[in-house]
């Protein structure tokens, strides 16, 4: 089956800050005696940044998309033809472009995967999803994560949960991750524009509850569905 050569990957757009690189670059080539030496130092100092993640970037798709024509029988072709699957990753690397957090890129790569999958959910909807990629930092992704099921994300991350009698959402989160101790009034703001947002069903944490409570599901269906969509695709 046809592959994608990554060795062929080049930047084709030209981002804000490659034309502040390069009229650098100008400026100081026109300046007869600071010339050479610095312009070599400019170079060594700042390799184009954007040229350099859009590479990175896309060389993660392209190997993504080489293992989805291996384990689904996708074809390139097919790919080709697919407007849903292309508006997606246009959408997905004007994103990525922006971004060199690991988590925001695994969704972002992930995303461009799944709209290729049959069962890929509508245009609206994945453009939604893109926004909320886009719009969300790794804290949202993380504790969505979480609430689909703390019992199950314990699990998976080989976490125990204290032995709590009452207690509330706070707790939960300050256990499965430490660095938001003491972070309360980040990780409400957070949790708020999680509930706006229709990924989480409830909007207040400052709730004391059992045990069974705090550790009970709390994304909605589109929480569900935007987690899928973010996902790695399942291998059978």
């Amino acid at each position: 089956m046809n592959k994608i050569n990554k060795d062929q990957i080049d930047p084709v757009v030209e981002p804000e800050s490659e034309k502040i690189h390069r009229m650098s670059r100008a400026i100081i080539s026109a300046v007869p005696v600071l010339g050479g030496p610095l312009l070599e130092g400019l170079n060594a100092l700042i390799e184009p940044p954007m040229a350099r993640r859009r590479t990175e970037w896309m060389t993660q798709v392209t190997e993504a998309i080489n293992d989805l024509v291996e384990s689904k029988g996708i074809t390139i072709e097919s790919l080709q033809e697919n407007e849903k699957f292309f508006t997606v990753l246009v959408t997905a690397s004007n994103i990525a472009i922006k971004n060199h957090l690991k988590e925001k890129l695994d969704a972002l790569k992930n995303a461009v995967i799944n709209s290729a999958l049959p069962g890929a959910p509508d245009d609206v909807l994945q453009q939604i999803f893109l926004n909320l990629i886009d719009n969300c930092t790794t804290w949202h992704i993380a504790i969505l994560k979480l609430y689909h099921g703390p019992v199950q994300w314990a699990q998976e991350n080989g976490h125990i949960f204290p032995d709590w009698s009452m207690g509330g959402i706070p707790s939960v989160i300050e256990s499965a991750y430490p660095e938001l101790n003491g972070q309360r009034e980040v990780y409400n703001i957070v949790w708020q524009e999680l509930n706006r947002y229709g990924l989480i069903n409830t909007d207040n944490i400052a709730i004391t509850m059992t045990v069974s409570g705090m550790l009970s599901k709390r994304t909605t269906s589109i929480g569900d569905m935007f987690l899928e969509f973010i996902s790695s695709p399942k291998v059978p």
